[in-house]
């Protein structure tokens, strides 16, 4: 790939594609009715190609729709921005449509590096928006080895889209790195990045609500100026409304978030937008986990289940909060035909598989109050606890511990009550 050089003409941009292709001046002679003389003139600057032979060479190249002047080249690069802005508000199909309009750019590459690079910057934002991870896991990892000959802009979002991929895999703390990298970008480089800073608060603001870093969360809430948002009902206004009831419920004003939550609801509902259906019902389910309404939070994890596909983190997390639920109604028969099923299915057992053990082991917990149960203790300190504190689930992390101080507590042991009690505070201080 080259950077992009205005200077060259479009008989340079024609030879660079020949060559990279291996197509000799001939067989272009042949395909233009002519001699390899009058090609070799062209490629020299002396003579030029005739319109129809553009058009021609174009078709060729699979290049037809694709821009080649400079005014060409702005007008592709405001359409590429209209698609992300339908990926953006999630109008998949109309990206698809247009998606089969820009695919072909990645054939300037051999003379333009900014176009085709910004292509496949929006591709994986379009793979992302529809779940497909691998595939744009894919495209930012064939990207990565230019990163040196990226604009600014291209950089943005090459950090923005990565910061995306790990928030989606729950991994919050890698996630801040690359959010944090798009904003120094961003404010270096305003008047070539053009994006808003508040789309990255926004996203700092949920890394920091998932990692239940609280203040933090509401120090980028804050910087996003509510005038922007009022009497909007974009999927931006919605985001940052579900973000402040999570941290209301957080810090136990649960009536302000059931009403924002249902508000919220409602919203979603009428916008059509799936996931974040699905994401606050399973916050309502939370919420009333919390206060350990637990036929409430289960109707929710279940409304929520039936909204999320079961190929995600998302479902997965909602039904293991759902059967954690059922242990805290001590609906222990259900839980264990729950768990047959889970097991029965290798595509599910082997994507979480931490989740599954640690329910059956607070099961176990929570079946033998009395009685110490070394292996299920031993299992959720050293196994369970990492997982979800990995995981940024602080909460599920809290629950696993104060489970296992329950049970050291009963043999006694004040060396490890001293050090499960002093990782609870430490974790309980991390989510202020």
């Amino acid at each position: 790939m080259h950077p992009y050089n205005d200077t060259l003409s479009i008989a340079q941009k024609f030879k660079l594609l020949r060559e990279e292709r291996g197509i000799t001046q001939n067989q272009i002679a042949e395909l233009l009715s002519t001699n390899q003389g009058k090609i070799s003139r062209i490629e020299q600057g002396k003579e030029e190609y005739a319109d129809f032979d553009v058009k021609t060479l174009k078709e060729f190249y699979e290049i037809a729709d694709m821009p080649l002047e400079e005014d060409e080249r702005k007008v592709f690069k405001g359409r590429l921005y209209i698609w992300r802005d339908l990926i953006r508000n999630r109008e998949i199909e109309k990206a698809e449509e247009m998606q089969n309009k820009f695919k072909n750019v990645v054939n300037l590459a051999s003379f333009d590096f900014d176009l085709p690079t910004l292509y496949r910057l929006f591709e994986a934002l379009l793979y992302i928006a529809k779940n497909d991870i691998f595939t744009a896991s894919d495209i930012l990892g064939n990207l990565r080895p230019a990163i040196d000959k990226m604009t600014p802009e291209h950089k943005y979002y090459f950090d923005f889209h990565m910061g995306s991929l790990y928030a989606f895999g729950n991994l919050f703390e890698e996630a801040l790195v690359y959010y944090r990298k798009a904003l120094v970008t961003k404010k270096a480089h305003k008047d070539v990045v053009p994006d808003s800073e508040e789309k990255i608060y926004y996203n700092l603001a949920v890394c920091y609500t998932e990692l239940e870093e609280l203040s933090r969360a509401t120090e980028f809430l804050n910087k996003i100026p509510r005038a922007n948002l009022d009497g909007k009902t974009t999927i931006d206004a919605l985001g940052i409304d579900i973000m402040v009831a999570t941290n209301y419920y957080k810090i136990k004003l649960y009536e302000e978030a059931e009403e924002l939550l249902n508000d919220c609801l409602v919203r979603a509902r009428i916008a059509e937008n799936q996931l974040f259906i699905g994401l606050i019902l399973q916050h309502l389910g939370i919420m009333h986990r919390y206060l350990e309404n637990w036929e409430k939070a289960i109707e929710y994890f279940n409304q929520a289940l039936d909204v999320f596909d079961e190929n995600t983190d998302y479902y997965y997390w909602a039904l293991y909060r759902k059967l954690r639920c059922m242990i805290g109604m001590r609906r222990f028969p259900e839980v264990e035909d729950e768990l047959r099923k889970i097991n029965s299915s290798k595509k599910i057992i082997d994507r979480y598989p931490e989740f599954w053990e640690a329910s059956k082991r607070i099961m176990h917990l929570h079946k033998n109050v009395t009685n110490y149960n070394k292996n299920s203790a031993e299992y959720l300190k050293n196994t369970a606890i990492p997982f979800f504190i990995k995981n940024s689930t602080r909460f599920e992390a809290l629950d696993c511990y104060k489970l296992v101080l329950r049970q050291e507590e009963k043999i006694g042991t004040k060396d490890r009550v001293i050090e499960t009690s002093k990782a609870i505070y430490e974790l309980l201080e991390g989510m202020m």
